[in-house]
């Protein structure tokens, strides 16, 4: 085994609060946020294997399906789902359920709040077992969660899992499996270690993570694999509905019901497309605005000192990183769309200071 010099950056307090809940219960159920992204999957499913190899009865329950885009990551659909949407997956909303309702304690990753559960929420927080949060998100909800293991500096969920277990003494369990599953998350979210990552106890992880023997290189190719809807819808963004504000050093674009039925979505398929104005010259700060059923998604993301997350809280019930943040807003797509506008004389205020 190579030498590395991970830093224990979890309170030693925090780490003893989380040992003696694992000692004392049998029963876990892993939760994490709805619409799960790769970090989401990647902390959630390598959290319940490391229980599980410590002997524990450990269940992911999701609120909603992983997208297809996540079939790169093992395990993505073997788990529980609240909430299946009518989206070709099995019913499992009684088993999801039930072991909500069972479950003895429960670990949150990759959240701060639990209205970031989705619908399956008030069932988690109904019952009265403890819950240890595992985050790197920015302002946890701390009167919800009775172990809070938050880092914001951390480079994604994936990462504090892996310290969290490393620190509980249990590096000696990790298999193959669980370090995929780790390295999925970390991958995807700093955009293949391009932002987010340059602390280098990232990279001491990963080398540890790659003597498991997992293909890292593959992992990478089925990555960035589309599906032919998927570029036909990427490029019908590009050509037809991506609006650049220069001056603003913005650009958004938008996708409503219509559109993204002509193109066939699926979960999953847009992912990423909000970094895509970033690759402009001088576009700092980029938007974009999904028309759901009763709401309207919205994924910001910028570089450098443009807070994108101060928009998200203030204008879209959301909140998130500085540069990469989100939300929800009960209205319409344009109304969503001119809110940005409008209110993007205030992030570039704040970068300014």
């Amino acid at each position: 085994m190579i030498q590395t010099t991970i830093e224990k950056i979890i309170d030693p307090a925090h780490i003893e609060q989380a040992r003696q809940l694992i000692d004392s219960h049998n029963k876990f159920v892993v939760c994490t946020h709805m619409s799960p992204d790769g970090d989401a999957v990647g902390s959630a499913l390598a959290t319940a294997n490391m229980l599980r190899r410590k002997g524990k009865q450990a269940t992911v329950v999701f609120n909603d399906t992983p997208g297809e885009n996540l079939s790169f990551i093992p395990g993505y659909r073997d788990e529980l789902v609240f909430d299946n949407q009518r989206d070709g997956t099995p019913d499992t909303h009684e088993q999801a359920l039930q072991s909500i309702r069972e479950a003895e304690c429960f670990f949150i990753v990759d959240l701060g709040t639990p209205s970031r559960m989705g619908a399956m929420s008030d069932e988690v927080m109904k019952n009265p077992a403890p819950k240890i949060l595992i985050d790197h998100h920015l302002g946890p909800s701390e009167e919800d969660f009775d172990v809070i293991i938050s880092h914001p500096e951390a480079s994604a969920a994936c990462e504090l899992v892996y310290t969290f277990f490393y620190q509980l003494g249990d590096d000696q369990l990790l298999n193959q499996l669980i370090a995929t599953q780790i390295y999925c998350g970390m991958m995807t979210d700093t955009g293949q270690f391009v932002f987010g990552s340059s602390r280098a106890q990232v990279y001491f992880i990963i080398a540890r993570l790659i003597q498991e023997g997992f293909d890292k290189e593959k992992l990478h190719r089925d990555l960035m694999l589309e599906t032919e809807r998927r570029v036909r819808l990427k490029g019908y963004v590009l050509q037809q509905k991506l609006q650049v504000l220069p001056e603003q050093k913005a650009a958004y674009f938008s996708l409503n019901k219509a559109e993204l039925k002509r193109f066939n979505h699926q979960k999953g398929d847009s992912e990423g497309f909000v970094n895509m104005p970033l690759d402009i010259y001088g576009i700092m700060i980029s938007a974009f605005f999904r028309e759901e059923k009763n709401f309207v998604k919205v994924s910001l993301r910028s570089k450098g000192d443009y807070p994108v997350n101060l928009i998200a809280q203030k204008f879209y019930n959301g909140g998130g990183h500085k540069n990469a943040a989100g939300g929800e807003f009960l209205g319409t797509l344009q109304q969503a769309e001119l809110l940005f506008v409008k209110a993007l004389p205030l992030i570039l205020k704040y970068s300014e200071k």
